[in-house]
Protein backbone atom coordinates (compact mmCIF):
# COMPACT_ATOMS: atom_id res chain seq x y z
CA UNK A 1 0.00 0.00 0.00
CA UNK A 2 1.23 3.32 -1.31
CA UNK A 3 0.86 6.22 1.62
CA UNK A 4 1.70 9.62 1.01
CA UNK A 5 4.34 10.40 3.68
CA UNK A 6 4.90 14.06 4.26
CA UNK A 7 8.26 15.58 3.57
CA UNK A 8 11.57 15.36 5.74
CA UNK A 9 11.83 19.16 6.26
CA UNK A 10 9.68 21.40 8.06
CA UNK A 11 9.31 24.02 5.23
CA UNK A 12 8.78 21.32 2.80
CA UNK A 13 5.62 20.67 4.79
CA UNK A 14 4.44 23.82 5.44
CA UNK A 15 4.89 24.37 1.37
CA UNK A 16 2.94 21.34 0.65
CA UNK A 17 -0.26 21.87 2.81
CA UNK A 18 -0.02 25.57 1.37
CA UNK A 19 0.03 24.49 -2.13
CA UNK A 20 -3.00 21.11 -1.37
CA UNK A 21 -4.68 24.69 0.52
CA UNK A 22 -4.99 26.57 -2.71
CA UNK A 23 -5.77 24.02 -4.80
CA UNK A 24 -9.36 23.25 -2.45
CA UNK A 25 -9.98 26.95 -2.19
CA UNK A 26 -9.56 27.10 -6.52
CA UNK A 27 -12.00 23.94 -6.87
CA UNK A 28 -14.34 25.37 -4.23
CA UNK A 29 -14.42 28.89 -5.74
CA UNK A 30 -14.95 27.31 -9.50
CA UNK A 31 -17.76 25.04 -8.31
CA UNK A 32 -19.15 27.75 -6.35
CA UNK A 33 -19.86 30.07 -9.32
CA UNK A 34 -21.15 27.54 -12.11
CA UNK A 35 -23.28 26.53 -9.79
CA UNK A 36 -25.48 29.63 -9.60
CA UNK A 37 -24.73 30.84 -12.99
CA UNK A 38 -28.22 30.69 -14.12
CA UNK A 39 -30.27 31.12 -11.10
CA UNK A 40 -31.38 33.70 -8.67
CA UNK A 41 -33.12 33.02 -5.06
CA UNK A 42 -35.74 35.02 -4.30
CA UNK A 43 -36.54 34.31 -0.67
CA UNK A 44 -37.28 30.85 -0.33
CA UNK A 45 -38.22 30.38 -4.07
CA UNK A 46 -35.24 29.38 -6.71
CA UNK A 47 -35.70 30.98 -10.60
CA UNK A 48 -34.12 29.02 -12.63
CA UNK A 49 -33.12 29.21 -16.61
CA UNK A 50 -32.47 25.63 -16.95
CA UNK A 51 -36.21 24.50 -17.79
CA UNK A 52 -37.98 24.60 -21.33
CA UNK A 53 -40.01 26.67 -20.91
CA UNK A 54 -38.74 29.14 -18.72
CA UNK A 55 -41.34 30.50 -15.89
CA UNK A 56 -42.96 33.59 -17.40
CA UNK A 57 -42.62 36.83 -16.65
CA UNK A 58 -45.48 36.86 -14.70
CA UNK A 59 -44.49 34.14 -12.03
CA UNK A 60 -41.28 35.77 -11.91
CA UNK A 61 -42.95 39.08 -11.08
CA UNK A 62 -45.35 37.21 -8.32
CA UNK A 63 -42.20 35.31 -6.85
CA UNK A 64 -39.38 38.04 -7.04
CA UNK A 65 -41.30 41.48 -6.54
CA UNK A 66 -40.98 43.82 -9.52
CA UNK A 67 -37.65 44.19 -10.91
CA UNK A 68 -35.54 47.09 -10.07
CA UNK A 69 -35.30 48.09 -14.10
CA UNK A 70 -37.55 47.00 -16.80
CA UNK A 71 -36.55 46.90 -20.68
CA UNK A 72 -39.18 44.73 -22.93
CA UNK A 73 -37.65 41.69 -22.21
CA UNK A 74 -34.70 42.32 -19.85
CA UNK A 75 -35.20 43.15 -16.46
CA UNK A 76 -32.78 43.48 -13.83
CA UNK A 77 -32.94 42.81 -10.21
CA UNK A 78 -30.10 44.07 -7.29
CA UNK A 79 -29.73 41.36 -4.61
CA UNK A 80 -26.97 42.80 -2.11
CA UNK A 81 -23.81 42.90 -3.77
CA UNK A 82 -25.35 40.75 -6.73
CA UNK A 83 -27.05 42.56 -10.22
CA UNK A 84 -29.23 39.91 -11.98
CA UNK A 85 -30.19 39.99 -15.76
CA UNK A 86 -32.96 38.35 -16.71
CA UNK A 87 -33.56 37.88 -20.52
CA UNK A 88 -37.62 36.54 -21.47
CA UNK A 89 -38.63 35.02 -24.61
CA UNK A 90 -42.50 36.17 -25.47
CA UNK A 91 -42.63 32.28 -26.31
CA UNK A 92 -40.46 30.27 -24.09
CA UNK A 93 -40.30 32.75 -20.48
CA UNK A 94 -37.07 32.87 -18.55
CA UNK A 95 -34.26 32.33 -21.07
CA UNK A 96 -31.11 33.31 -19.40
CA UNK A 97 -29.69 34.32 -15.94
CA UNK A 98 -26.93 36.57 -15.61
CA UNK A 99 -24.81 37.32 -12.30
CA UNK A 100 -22.56 39.72 -11.57
CA UNK A 101 -20.53 40.86 -8.45
CA UNK A 102 -20.52 44.61 -7.60
CA UNK A 103 -17.11 45.54 -6.44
Amino acid sequence: MNRFKPPRTHKSFLLCLLIQNCMLVLLFSLLSSTAWAGSMRCGTNLITDNKRPGPSKAKVRRVCGAPYSESGNRWVYYKGRSVYRLRFSETSGLVSINREIER
